[in-house]
């Protein structure tokens, strides 16, 4: 069944402007139009439709084009679809606006038309705007180097229609915890005339590739890594971002815990916390007791990272004494 505009959502309201005509409808205007003519088919790009809308404008005096613009007959039609106004009905209201205002229908030539559609005025977006708001905010927002990130595979469910009217977007990643690498999906609302009149998923895959530490020798287990066994290749390191080394001090003064093949791609897991001391550096040994604190010289007897326990030599009594690396240049005595 046709959707009608007046016989069944628009009615209503013109039914009662009808019968408030006597009061509210009189506005006392001036030379009544010559002729009303109605189109057969109209846009409209508003919510609301108005009497004005639907009526040629080019017979109609100032004073009536007002009136009209301010009859609200009703809700405009979704997009993509149509609504249908009954032509009897709006001349019978045609007929009591005028006689309101002691106009003779008789007086004014009446143009309508058989059948009377109405439809929403509409934009389609495009498959290129989608995607460029999609690769755009994965570069503004991404952690990653813009020239490390290609994106592909972007897709959404169909390409919008949205009301015509000044178009704004709002866009957001779909978890809070999105790293924008791998499959990223994108949530982007659609705005007309500031309302919200569309939600769009879109996702994508975003690859990040990056230069990565490879071994330029087998590195056996509890070797010390220095730069001369490494060499950098710029890999795909989208399914593993936190796997690999990718920066100098991942790197430097780290002992492999595990063999290392010739050009394999150095993994953090193989590497060991990096040294802050070697067998014989000069440290700061600090004793504590409740109340006390005393330091003496000492000289590590080991290579150790930070919270690493060893052995040092107190140099003022030749004493071996267990500490805790701190720093660079002290250890505390553990008891």
């Amino acid at each position: 069944m046709k959707n009608m505009l007046l016989a069944a959502l628009f009615f209503s309201s013109l039914l009662m402007a009808a019968v408030i005509a006597g009061e509210d409808l009189a506005w006392g205007l001036g030379a009544p139009p010559n002729e009303i003519r109605i189109h057969g088919n109209t846009a409209v790009n508003q919510r609301e439709v108005s009497l004005l809308e639907i009526c040629d404008q080019e017979t109609l005096p100032d004073e009536w084009k007002s009136i009209m613009a301010g009859i609200n007959i009703g809700e405009a039609p979704a997009i993509g679809s149509e609504k249908y106004i009954d032509p009897s009905r709006l001349r019978t209201f045609l007929d009591g606006l005028l006689d309101s205002n002691g106009i003779h229908a008789s007086d004014v030539k009446f143009n309508i038309p058989e059948q009377i559609v109405v439809r929403r005025q509409s934009t389609q977006i495009t498959q290129e705007w989608i995607e460029d708001t999609f690769k755009k905010f994965i570069l503004e927002n991404s952690p990653w180097n813009q020239e490390d990130i290609e994106i592909q595979r972007i897709h959404f469910s169909g390409v919008p229609l949205i009301p015509t009217g000044k178009m704004t977007c709002d866009v957001k990643a779909y978890s809070s915890r999105e790293r924008y690498i791998g499959n990223v999906t994108l949530i982007v609302d659609l705005y007309v005339d500031g309302e919200k009149v569309r939600t769009l998923s879109v996702a994508g895959k975003v690859e990040v590739h990056a230069n990565v530490y490879h071994a330029k020798r087998p590195i056996r287990q509890n070797e010390m890594i220095s730069e001369a066994d490494l060499e950098v290749h710029r890999i795909n390191i989208t399914e593993a971002a936190d796997r690999f080394a990718t920066h100098p001090d991942q790197v430097e003064n780290r002992r492999a815990l595990h063999n290392i093949g010739m050009h394999q791609p150095v993994e953090l897991k193989d590497l060991d916390k990096p040294l802050v001391l070697k067998r014989g550096d000069p440290v700061k040994i600090v004793y504590e007791e409740p109340g006390l604190s005393v330091s003496d010289k000492g000289q590590a007897n080991a290579d150790a990272g930070v919270g690493d326990t060893l052995a040092v030599i107190n140099l003022s009594s030749r004493k071996t004494v267990y500490c805790k690396v701190v720093d660079s240049r002290t250890v505390m005595a553990v008891h």
